[in-house]
């Protein structure tokens, strides 16, 4: 039994059964946060993109607000968007053109009594042609 033997001073090595334990559970509570989360940030930035993509359009800021407004409904419709609702936008005149602004929360539940709340803000300035 030569190769069995630890004399004194040698420790064993290695991930002990808690260890494993605490690292499984640590990575299914960042796996549960990472599959609630995602998709709300995932939305946000479609979202953004169609904003920006509105001072690309100045057809559509022409119609005015409501030209403007129907135009990005029927983009976050396309895309299936439906996290920010129309009271969430909120489009204001302003010298030169309009001020779009988005602001929001989502609201995901985790497990058991926990929940994460994610607030979303997002600005745009639609000039006039």
């Amino acid at each position: 039994m030569q190769g069995y033997a630890r004399g004194p001073g040698h420790r064993q090595r290695g991930l002990s059964f808690a260890g494993a334990m605490l690292g499984l559970v640590l990575v299914a509570f960042f796996g549960t946060l990472a599959l609630s989360m995602v998709p709300a940030y995932t939305g946000f930035w479609q979202v953004r993109s169609i904003m920006d993509g509105l001072q690309a359009r100045p057809d559509v800021i022409a119609k005015g607000p409501r030209g403007i407004m129907a135009s990005l409904n029927t983009q976050l419709s396309v895309n299936g968007i439906r996290d920010p609702r129309n009271k969430d936008f909120a489009l204001s005149r302003e010298q030169g053109g309009y001020r779009l602004l988005l602001d929001y929360e989502v609201r995901k539940h985790l497990f058991f009594n926990v929940g994460v709340v994610m607030a979303f803000q997002h600005e745009v300035l639609l000039r006039t042609p």
